[in-house]
């Protein structure tokens, strides 16, 4: 690995050097040697406008690999449009105006919808062509996630997996071993039971054992893993009311209600449940992998990551992937450019960047197993995000209509997660709700 490096970096201060010693053009015509072989994107001068969310060291770090492509591409004008709220009002309302971006951030779900609507362009051909960049190079889970009716229309720039993030200082306190692979859902509970805690004697609980988010992608981890599922393989019929969904529900709402072990919406109030780990507020919690960033600022005690812990019903765990890709629009009017710009982000350099930071895991299966990514702590265990089998990964399912899918699993399970209404009634709803969205 550290050869492959080693001349990697010799490769890149080669091209860096060639090109700062390539002759420039003047405003009187001077005979200059012809480039060998131009490339479509490099014979004349375009723009492009590049369009994504994130927060403002995001912004600021993508503006600064975008100056370096544009340094590296005199010929390619980039235009950057950061949208760190509602970024799928923008995008849409670009589209709308016939002025869409040529490069934008992509979700799973909402390329089914601009794919459907034939507004993204395939990126087969670039994919079997180019040798730097092709779909060889990626986890196959990603390059099916954005596949939509056989035609692949984005580039996946990284993804992450759901783990449990444990706070290593409260269960060196209480004597308790760390969660590993061997862990179930009972052990999480016996554990969280352990750690719960009134610290300062006033009858009210300050200290919790546990704590999630209840977003479809964390609780999905849950669903699966016991063997249940949110919607039919075709997609035809919500699932949410059988069995194994139900049970996988029930246990964390009793964490909550039942034994409490953790806090309901109510008992977080203005707190998230992730703001409630970082603060030594929760022993456990379970998110996805994008979150090492940000916990690497904690200064008052130690955490690291074990898988999603282990189904007594099946035996089996699951997790649910968040993925995001670069993605083409059809309309696009250069777009060989926009292909350059796309490697430039996914490509050897991309991945590097990903992977030492501690953003996401790298899309590429190479630099996702690199000790760039795996030794970079913490956590010390970073690699429990590639570790799940592929039987193990799932997605949470996506339909073209999948905002009422989202308004659905906000509102109609609210009441559950306040204790407010059964989990039988409230998947019910959902049900009923979506029912009208789902393909016939």
């Amino acid at each position: 690995m550290k050869k492959l490096m080693i001349t990697g970096l010799m490769v890149t201060i080669i091209a860096l050097i060639v090109a700062a010693c390539a002759p420039k053009a003047t405003p009187t015509p001077t005979p200059v040697p012809a480039p060998a072989t131009p490339t479509p994107a490099e014979k004349a001068k375009v723009k492009l406008t590049v369009i994504h969310w994130g927060s403002s060291g995001e912004r600021d770090l993508y503006a600064g690999w975008i100056k370096q492509f544009m340094e590296e591409h005199p010929n390619i004008e980039v235009e950057q449009i950061h949208v760190p709220k509602n970024y799928w009002d923008k995008v849409a309302a670009m589209f709308a105006a016939g002025t869409p971006p040529d490069l934008m951030f992509m979700g799973y779900p909402e390329m089914v919808k601009y794919a459907s609507e034939g507004v993204l362009l395939p990126l087969d051909d670039y994919l079997a062509k180019d040798p730097e960049v092709n779909k060889d190079m990626f986890f196959p889970a990603l390059i099916k996630a954005f596949t939509y009716e056989g035609k692949i229309y984005g580039v996946p720039k990284d993804w992450n997996t759901q783990v449990l993030y444990y706070n290593k200082t409260l269960f060196d306190k209480a004597g308790l071993s760390y969660p590993d692979k061997s862990w179930t859902w009972d052990d999480v509970l016996e554990a969280a039971k352990k750690l719960t805690a009134d610290t300062d004697g006033d009858g009210v609980t300050d200290q919790w054992g546990f704590v999630t988010d209840v977003g479809m992608n964390r609780i999905g981890a849950w669903i699966y893993a016991n063997g249940g599922s949110i919607l039919s393989e075709d997609k035809t019929k919500c699932t949410l009311t059988e069995p194994p969904a139900v049970e996988a529900l029930k246990f964390l709402t009793d964490m909550m209600f039942k034994y409490k072990v953790a806090p309901s919406k109510k008992e977080l109030g203005e707190l998230s449940a992730k703001e409630m780990f970082a603060s030594g507020k929760a022993a456990m919690y379970v998110c996805g992998g994008w979150r090492i960033l940000g916990f690497r600022e904690i200064k008052d005690f130690e955490w690291d990551i074990a898988p999603i812990p282990i189904s007594p019903r099946t035996g089996k765990r699951g997790t649910v992937v968040d993925t995001v890709a670069w993605s083409v629009a059809k309309a696009t009017k250069n777009p060989d450019a926009a292909w350059e710009l796309v490697k430039f982000f996914v490509g050897e350099r991309g991945q590097v960047r990903t992977a030492e930071s501690g953003m996401a895991t790298p899309s590429m299966i190479k630099y996702a197993r690199s000790d760039a990514f795996v030794k970079s702590t913490p956590p010390e265990h970073r690699s429990v995000l590639i570790e799940y089998t592929e039987d193990e990964i799932h997605y949470y399912p996506v339909i073209p209509n999948m905002g009422e899918m989202w308004s659905a699993w906000s509102q109609e399970l609210s009441q559950m997660w306040l204790g407010q209404k059964s989990v039988e009634d409230s998947v019910k709803a959902f049900c009923e709700r979506i029912k009208p969205a789902l393909p016939k």
